[in-house]
């Protein structure tokens, strides 16, 4: 009888253990879905990564910003030297930038973008959609975006096609 109750109580404990772990796994998995959450940001984050991703949009569309400040504000930008060069560099002189219209926090590392591109004066894209991604601290052009408004142009570069 008392090998009985010390298997009942040994099967117990085992079952009390299992409860805990399956507990504690969603706990952390909640946990972790709510940590990426625009809800787990202040409104002063939210503010900040907004005007963080306002400036860095038009400087990286602004006509006298260097190439290795693009690459910087762009998502895997080394990656799109050739294409950031040979793009920007076929604007020549002509005035290049963009306005933000709205930002729209996914989560706390992603955004969608509406802007509008003009070049010379004139507006050539208006209310294109895009994405900023956070990247070590630093809200950037994914380069998903640059991606698309490549694409307008025919076909995408390989860069486009393995990022």
């Amino acid at each position: 009888m008392q090998k009985q109750s010390s298997r009942s109580l040994t099967v117990g404990i085992g079952s009390i253990i299992l409860i805990i772990i399956i507990v504690l796994v969603v706990v952390l998995v909640y946990r972790h879905k709510n940590a990426n959450s625009v809800s787990s940001m202040s409104t002063a984050q939210i503010n900040s990564a907004e005007q963080q991703i306002k400036s860095n949009w038009k400087t990286f569309f602004a006509t006298t910003t260097s190439l290795q400040n693009r690459e910087n504000l762009l998502q895997n930008g080394s990656q799109f030297t050739q294409e950031i060069q040979g793009e920007f560099a076929a604007l020549g002189a002509e005035s290049f930038s963009s306005t933000i219209n709205s930002v729209n926090l996914t989560n706390t590392t992603a955004a969608n973008v509406v802007y509008t591109v003009t070049l010379g004066g004139q507006t050539v894209l208006k209310d294109e959609k895009g994405t900023a991604v956070k990247v070590k601290n630093t809200w950037v052009v994914s380069d998903t975006s640059l991606c698309q408004l490549l694409g307008l142009g025919g076909s995408k570069p390989a860069v486009c096609k393995t990022t």
